[in-house]
C-alpha cells in the first residue's frame, strides 16, 4: 500500500497539478492548443525519447524482443478490435474510434513517469517504457 501512496503522491498528483495549472492559465490567457500540441508532438516527445534512449544501457537483443512483443501485442489487439467492430456492425467512424481507444495507450503522460519512479534502481525498465512510447507514437501516426 505504501507503493500506491508513493505513486499517487509522486506521480499522479504532480500530473493533476500541472493539468490544473494548465487549465487555469488557459482560461486566463487562452493558449493556442494547436501550437502546444505540435510543440509536444514534434519537439518535446522526440527530445525526451532521444535523451532517455541515449542515456540507457539497452542492448540490441532486448530492443528487438521488446519491439517484437509490442508488434505481436498490437497486431492481436487490432485483429480482435476489427473482429469485434465487424461483429457489432459499427459504422466506419465508430469502428476507427473503437480501435484507437483499445490499441493506443497513454504511454507518455503516465507511463513514462510511473516507469521512471518504479524502475529507479533498474533504468532498463524506464528505457523499455521509452521504446513503448516511441512504438505507440509510430503506430499512432501511421
Amino acid at each position: 500500500m505504501a507503493v500506491f501512496y508513493l505513486i499517487l503522491i509522486d506521480v499522479i498528483l504532480p500530473v493533476f497539478i500541472l493539468i490544473g495549472a494548465g487549465a487555469f492559465l488557459h482560461r486566463k490567457y487562452t493558449f493556442d492548443l494547436n501550437t502546444l500540441s505540435k510543440l509536444t508532438t514534434y519537439f518535446l516527445i522526440p527530445a525526451i525519447s532521444f535523451v532517455n534512449i541515449y542515456e540507457s544501457d539497452i542492448r540490441g537483443q532486448t530492443m528487438l524482443i521488446t519491439i517484437g512483443l509490442l508488434t505481436l501485442h498490437n497486431a492481436c489487439l487490432i485483429l480482435l478490435c476489427s473482429a469485434t467492430a465487424k461483429a457489432a456492425k459499427f459504422e466506419a467512424s465508430l469502428s476507427s474510434t473503437f480501435k484507437n481507444s483499445i490499441v493506443l495507450i497513454n504511454a507518455g503522460n503516465y507511463g513514462l513517469p510511473v516507469s521512471q519512479l518504479v524502475f529507479q534502481s533498474n533504468p532498463l525498465g524506464a528505457s523499455i517504457q521509452v521504446i513503448v512510447l516511441l512504438f505507440q507514437n509510430f503506430l499512432n501516426y501511421t
